[in-house]
């Protein structure tokens, strides 16, 4: 490896689970892998972690006010996007009138905890190191700074972040968009929960890719949803 790692926790899941089926790899300081040869994988019985990055929006849900328990999450998990159980407790304990927020290795939460910030009255959210996410499924840090201005948070897109200037609530009525991607989605129908007017999303299929059932399950906790189909 002959730069900088990003998403090593993906990194690590997938080494953990090699060795789960009788794979070792050798991983010095994540400069170098040695795999060797003639290995065989031996079947196992495996129990799915759920997924953190997943989860990540029900979390967030929750700490914006919803009535939302998110059961059976693994505390020791290698998930990267674990870490959002920690900037969640940052955020209601640190006094400090800016959180710094590391996007290197959790790239992935950003548009979620992009919804976070916006609704934290009196605090500026910062996140760093995310030049990563303008070659996502969309160039996020513009989709998810685009759409959440439109329903009123007060966001400044950064070449490698986002600068969030928190607001005790945001105004809805507008229609915003999910640029194709399931993340922007996600977050956009967790923000309405906290818009005074409700919200057209469209593109909103693009759950599809990651989480088929999201508004299924997001009707069963509560949310309001219905589905327009403008003459299809």
């Amino acid at each position: 490896i002959t730069d900088h790692m990003e998403s090593v926790g993906y990194v690590d899941l997938t080494l953990q689970m090699l060795k789960q089926f009788n794979v070792n790899i050798e991983n010095r300081d994540y400069k170098e892998f040695k795999i060797y040869g003639n290995s065989n994988y031996l079947s196992s019985s495996y129990h799915v972690e759920i997924d953190y990055s997943q989860a990540a929006f029900y979390l967030v849900a929750k700490a914006l006010g919803n009535d939302i328990e998110c059961l059976g999450l693994n505390e020791d998990s290698l998930q990267g996007d674990k870490e959002v159980l920690h900037i969640i407790e940052r955020i209601n304990n640190e006094s400090d009138e800016e959180l710094v927020i590391d996007a290197s290795q959790i790239p992935d939460l950003v548009p979620i905890l992009t919804v976070l910030g916006s609704l934290q009255e009196g605090k500026t959210t910062r996140i760093v190191n995310a030049e990563r996410l303008r070659i996502k499924e969309s160039d996020r840090l513009k989709a998810i700074a685009t759409e959440m201005n439109k329903i009123g948070a007060e966001i400044e897109e950064l070449s490698d972040g986002l600068l969030i200037r928190g607001k005790e609530e945001l105004k809805g009525n507008a229609i915003v968009n999910s640029w194709n991607d399931h993340r922007i989605a996600m977050s956009l129908a967790i923000a309405a929960t906290r818009c005074k007017e409700e919200i057209v999303l469209e593109d909103y299929e693009s759950v599809n890719k990651s989480y088929p059932d999201f508004w299924k399950d997001y009707i069963s906790l509560g949310g309001v949803v219905n589905e327009l189909h403008m003459g299809k």
